[in-house]
């Protein structure tokens, strides 16, 4: 499977990250999760989401690349972000915004663009 970058690396993309507990059992997050993914694969400017899980907390969360200030403040004003932040089902949302590195992050092969397959 060849991949091919579609778009080229900027200073102005910002990571994103999501933690927070859920209180439904595990195995039905882990299903809903991939349902949900193709919505969230949608969000303008997100180059890629990864999905996390830390079972025996009942933890969960996301990072995000996003290719600029501007999408990433769209996504934290969209219905997308609030049905997470006002999920019955979630607590403790956490979130944290962070300017890539992009020299050294380039140097340790991180995926600062988006892959097309």
């Amino acid at each position: 499977m060849e991949q091919k970058n579609a778009i080229a690396a900027s200073p102005t993309k910002k990571v994103f990250t999501t933690k927070f507990n859920y209180s439904m059992p595990t195995e039905e997050l882990k299903k809903i999760m991939p349902a949900v993914a193709p919505e969230f694969s949608k969000i303008p400017g997100c180059l890629w989401k990864i999905w996390l899980i830390k079972e025996d907390l009942k933890e969960a969360g996301g990072v995000y690349l996003f290719d600029s200030d501007e999408h990433l403040e769209m996504f934290l004003g969209s219905n997308q972000f609030a049905s997470v932040a006002n999920n019955p089902a979630f607590s403790n949302l956490q979130t944290n915004t962070f300017s890539v590195a992009e020299k050294a992050s380039v140097i340790t092969f991180a995926p600062l663009m988006k892959m097309i397959v």
